[in-house]
């Protein structure tokens, strides 16, 4: 018997301020690594982010696809981008937020399935060792984010699959799922063309590397979507210690480590 370990290709999603814009039209040597901070955006920890795009993306048919090459909306003023080729391109306000994580989840539809969120959790943790580098860079600015400080742990979910699942099973099965990924937000860019480059290392799964790019336009916008620091501060405390303490069972929560 054997569990299907389902594992992220690459996500990422730009918080955008409601305001109005105006052009930006040069590049920008933006400092890329003080931009880079742990994932949280849109009223949501780092863990509701990475859990809310994996169910969307579940329940979501591939094709057709308006957004293709663009961003679609996600959470409040949340956008995802729809790949192509590996490349995005967005344009987003000053304010924006850029959410990237690369990671795996497990589900009651596994083979054998799992049910509880601990063991979700822990075939999760476990499928994740395989990556053995992920780093986000901003204006050749790079960042190592498999480091315990960017790891995410989501809240188990629930999705409605679509026809084209690869579990094979009808259209509308439902699927519960606990996910894990390393992540981050990148923000604090200046109005002008910015890379943003992903590249993750792991050979057992054939990515040696996988490399993808953002495109990223910011231009100048009146609005501001700061966060509230204190509530994302607590929400995200309660929510790691109610994870790796309560849920995570004793035997993953030692032997797992971060780089």
């Amino acid at each position: 018997m054997r569990h299907l370990r389902h594992t992220v290709l690459a996500a990422l999603a730009v918080a955008l301020c409601a305001a109005p814009v105006a052009a930006a039209d040069k590049p920008h040597e933006n400092s890329g690594a003080a931009a880079v901070a742990p994932a949280r955006g849109g009223g949501l920890t780092g863990g509701e982010l990475l859990g809310e795009d994996w169910a969307r993306g579940l329940a979501r048919p591939s094709s057709p696809d308006p957004f293709s090459g663009g961003c679609r909306p996600f959470v409040g003023n949340v956008l995802t981008p729809a790949w192509v080729n590996g490349t995005a391109t967005c344009t987003v306000a000053r304010s924006s937020l850029l959410f990237v994580f690369f990671g795996s989840f497990c589900s009651d539809l596994d083979d054998p399935p799992l049910f509880k969120t601990e063991d979700q959790l822990a075939c999760a943790v476990a499928a994740d060792q395989a990556i053995r580098a992920f780093s986000v860079t901003v204006d050749r600015r790079t960042i190592d984010i498999r480091t315990r400080r960017f790891e995410l742990f989501s809240p188990q979910r629930t999705a409605r699959l679509t026809a084209e699942n690869f579990y094979g099973v009808p259209a509308g099965t439902p699927v519960t799922f606990t996910a894990h990924a390393w992540g981050a937000v990148i923000g604090k860019l200046h109005p002008g063309r910015h890379t943003v480059t992903i590249e993750v290392v792991a050979p057992d799964w054939g990515l040696d590397p996988l490399t993808l790019t953002i495109n990223l336009t910011v231009v100048r916008g009146d609005g501001s979507d700061e966060d509230d620091d204190q509530m994302y501060a607590a929400k995200a405390r309660a929510q790691r210690a109610f994870q790796l303490q309560d849920r995570v069972p004793l035997d993953v929560r030692e032997g797992h480590s971060s780089l």
